[in-house]
């Protein structure tokens, strides 16, 4: 951000400079030098510009958010977890905060702390950190973020959370029997009811896909007995 202002500046006057030249060093075609209009073209141009930034930039320029900012609860979590660096629920708290606010790098950095305070034990944390390494990389379960699950699912097998992920890792392993057994399973817990439909639209995909993968039955071959 100061590179950008910087970089801004030196534009601004460069620009300022380009209307304020010509109206104060009188050239040929003119009668006489205009320091007011040098003057106020130079307040428009820098003035103007700056207060356009400001309205349309998302930038919070706030470097010390007071209590109702939103950042508020954040500046506090993060020194609690500097206070008290083995608070476990500190952990999951700023890591599920930092969700909120979409720092899912951040938020994968406090979820995996969390497992390390826990010493790999929280499924919360697990199934934080899988899940917050999903929305980095728009919703995959390859790799670390699938192994996660599993490892949750290990500690905590009735998660919904972590049974829904898991099933979705196990379609895209290609292991529907698994997939189908967690997607009932979380049916079964009487989740919402836009919920119940998702599941039982996937579990109805999931039988549509086993059926069409039994092998068909052989025909009978009719013989005819001899005469």
């Amino acid at each position: 951000m100061i590179v950008f202002i910087l970089l801004a500046t030196l534009l601004t006057a460069l620009a300022v400079g380009l209307v304020l030249i010509p109206l104060i060093r009188p050239l040929r075609t003119q009668h006489a030098p205009a320091p007011w209009a040098a003057v106020a073209s130079c307040v428009l141009l820098a003035g103007g510009s700056a207060a356009l930034y400001l309205h349309f930039s998302t930038w919070s320029w706030r470097l010390n958010p007071g209590v109702d900012s939103p950042q508020s609860p954040i500046e506090q979590l993060i020194g609690q977890v500097e206070a008290h660096p083995h608070d476990l629920t500190a952990w999951l708290k700023l890591g599920k905060s930092y969700v909120v606010l979409q720092e899912y790098p951040l938020a994968v950095r406090a979820f995996r702390h969390a497992d390390q305070v826990a010493g790999g034990r929280s499924a919360p944390a697990l199934i934080g950190e899988a899940e917050a390494m999903i929305l980095i990389h728009d919703a995959t379960l390859d790799g670390p973020a699938g192994q996660l699950i599993e490892r949750a699912l290990v500690l905590e097998p009735n998660s919904p959370k972590a049974l829904f992920f898991g099933a979705a890792e196990a379609m895209r392993r290609g292991d529907l029997t698994l997939a189908r057994s967690r997607f009932t399973k979380l049916l079964a817990m009487q989740p919402p009811p836009d919920v119940q439909l998702v599941l039982k639209r996937e579990i109805a995909a999931i039988d549509a896909k086993m059926a069409s993968k039994k092998p068909k039955s052989p025909a009978k071959v009719v013989r005819s007995s001899p005469g």
